[in-house]
């Protein structure tokens, strides 16, 4: 019997993803409209953004250089975390190179092999990754369930009585776009005795005062263990941060892996989120929301979707459908992402509709109306 052959079983894969309907490749055009991106203020190319990235890099260059313990003091990173713990209302922040890379090195920074993760059954791939690196047990549970969240606080806690819990939710989700019951969340997690690592990826910069998330919105900060947030999205950069008590945040510097032995996140991006914060804070940041919750008004009225943020999933049922509604609304010139298994479950592949301030009512009424004319899948 001979050895297994890598390329073999490569060509057997892509043959299987083939034949599902998920074969992937990157793009080789975009449509002029895009409502397939995160950049829900429309921050990422405004002037003032644009500017303090090209400063920094003049100052700094294009590169960390290192890890943050092995290439010094940059004052970018640290105004930046200083900044985002008074926006989120936290004793201090951290700043890792990706958004991706937070979870990854925080979760396994908190628990371990003795202990629990509870996990939302269709959670960004980030967040399962964190949470198989940190061996912990992980069970899941249906996002909206609260009935069942709390069977499974009672019994992990019968289980194992003195292992920790962390309890791992996504505010605003990224693929179905509905927000988390955080005020029953925070219930069961506290009478449970579990920690809440809340992720606020989507809902940053687009609800709560001066945009610091949904937590805020609900008045709800003080009862979150950790903020977990990204740069990449409404504050039009690269990056992710982490925020929390100031005793916390100092273990995961010590022990969270992908903030220890990665290269830091570049300065030009860290002034780039620090301008677009400040941005988000101010009288014209205020406008920027006003104007993605009429785009999303707008768009509920002209369409089937409920979701009140500006994620609206319009569902195909199978892979292929969603291929091909994709490629007639991008021959219309509007780009809108297929979303295919294993992204979402098997049974729910769909369009995913982002939207933003930068959208005119024009371009949501034609994508609205390209929408009704798509074939029924």
């Amino acid at each position: 019997m001979g050895a297994p052959s890598f390329l073999n079983e490569i060509d057997s894969r892509k043959a299987e993803r083939h034949q599902q309907g998920r074969d992937r490749s990157l793009p080789q055009n975009s449509a002029p409209i895009s409502f397939s991106d995160n950049d829900y203020l429309g921050l990422a190319k405004h002037p003032a953004v644009l500017l303090s990235a090209q400063e920094a890099i003049k100052k700094h260059g294009t590169s960390a250089r290192a890890a943050r313990l092995l290439a010094g003091l940059c004052p970018e990173h640290q105004s930046l975390e200083s900044a985002l713990a008074l926006w989120k209302q936290s004793e201090r922040a951290l700043l890792f190179a990706s958004g991706y890379l937070t979870p990854l090195g925080v979760i396994p920074a908190l628990v371990g092999p003795s202990d629990t993760i509870l996990l939302e059954r269709n959670a960004h791939a980030c967040l399962f990754d964190g949470a198989k690196l940190s061996e912990a047990r992980l069970r899941l549970f249906p996002r909206q369930d609260m009935s069942a969240l709390r069977q499974m606080l009672d019994s992990t806690r019968k289980v194992n009585p003195t292992g920790k819990i962390l309890l791992v939710v996504e505010s605003l989700h990224s693929m179905d776009g509905d927000f988390a019951p955080l005020e029953e969340i925070i219930r069961l997690k506290s009478e449970a005795g579990a920690w809440l690592l809340l992720d606020e990826a989507h809902a940053g910069g687009i609800c709560g005062p001066e945009g610091s998330g949904r937590a805020a919105e609900l008045g709800l900060t003080s009862a979150i263990d950790l903020q977990m947030g990204t740069l990449g999205k409404a504050l039009g950069s690269a990056g992710g941060f982490i925020a929390g008590q100031a005793k916390i945040i100092d273990h995961l510097l010590n022990e969270a892996r992908t903030f220890l032995f990665g290269t830091a996140l570049p300065p030009a991006s860290a002034r780039a989120a620090l301008t677009a914060l400040s941005i988000i804070r101010s009288t014209e940041g205020e406008h920027l929301r006003q104007t993605l919750r009429k785009n999303i008004t707008l768009f509920r009225s002209e369409s089937t979707s409920t979701q009140l943020g500006p994620i609206h999933p319009i569902l195909c049922t199978t892979n292929s459908d969603a291929t091909a509604s994709s490629k007639i609304l991008k021959d219309q010139g509007l780009e809108v992402p297929a979303i295919r298994t294993p992204t979402v479950p098997t049974g729910t592949a769909r369009l995913r509709i982002s939207l933003s301030a930068r959208h005119s009512e024009s371009e949501i009424g034609l994508l609205a109306e390209s929408l009704k004319a798509l074939p029924k899948s």
